[in-house]
């Protein structure tokens, strides 16, 4: 096992108040909600998991959906026509396993939607933290979560029996005053380090200065005429859609 699951949720169940307002998750959940907006296909019962009703302005307002925070059986396991995950399957321990039990929720030619972070979120950090430990302690620790490149995400969706998938990206840059503020950020969006074996309590002071010297030296931008230098983060976005 990869992740510490009960970490992941008591990360999300923190942040309920502060995911809600996070810009970049609410555009994710725009852009997943307008997708399933956009539907032609006609549908009777739909379930979305990962999120809370004010996160989707339209879908919050029909009563065809079920809208779950975390993990939700439908009521006599009856089977859904639309089904939607927004960024918790990046956390998965067994990825055939959990997206195969999602699908099996659905109806045959079911719906099905899911977002994910992918493999180039945090790129610049994961190889701030590398740099920064290989100097101080000569060893590198497992900091920021492995992620999904968008192949793999491609190959699990025929895998799990679903039909004429597709999948698409977003990369979204975001910049950052500080490393305390991204850190702030990834806190507010429930993402923050949930690795079991993770170096608990390592994090000094002294650890994150060198992570921030080398981040400012490697990843910055500096806008032309100005003195404000920001350090830039990566989030790319997965989204993926198919048929049962």
């Amino acid at each position: 096992m990869l992740f510490d699951i009960n970490r992941v949720k008591e990360n999300k169940i923190r942040s309920r108040e502060t995911r809600s307002r996070n810009f970049l998750l609410k555009r994710v959940f725009s852009d997943l909600e307008n997708r399933i907006l956009e539907l032609t296909v006609p549908w009777e019962y739909g379930l979305i998991e990962g999120c809370r009703k004010n996160d989707l302005e339209e879908l919050s307002k029909d009563n065809r959906i079920i809208i779950a925070e975390f993990d939700h059986v439908p009521a006599e396991n009856k089977r859904v026509d639309l089904y939607a995950n927004l960024m918790q399957l990046h956390w998965s321990n067994d990825p055939y396993s959990d997206f195969s039990e999602k699908v099996k929720l659905i109806k045959p030619k079911g719906q099905f939607f899911c977002c994910l972070f992918g493999a180039e979120t945090l790129n610049e950090l994961r190889d701030s933290f590398s740099k920064a430990e290989m100097e101080l302690f000569g060893v590198t620790s497992p900091r920021i979560s492995p992620l999904p490149e968008i192949r793999d995400v491609g190959n699990l969706a025929a895998k799990v029996g679903l039909n004429n998938s597709v999948v698409d990206r977003n990369i979204i840059k975001v910049g950052y005053k500080s490393i305390e503020d991204l850190f702030s950020d990834l806190k507010k969006m429930g993402e923050t380090n949930a690795i079991l074996g993770r170096r608990k309590g390592l994090t000094t002071k002294k650890l994150i200065h060198k992570v921030e010297k080398f981040y400012f030296k490697n990843h910055s931008d500096k806008k032309l005429g100005e003195n404000v230098t920001s350090i830039r983060a990566t989030f790319e976005v997965i989204f993926l859609y198919g048929t049962k």
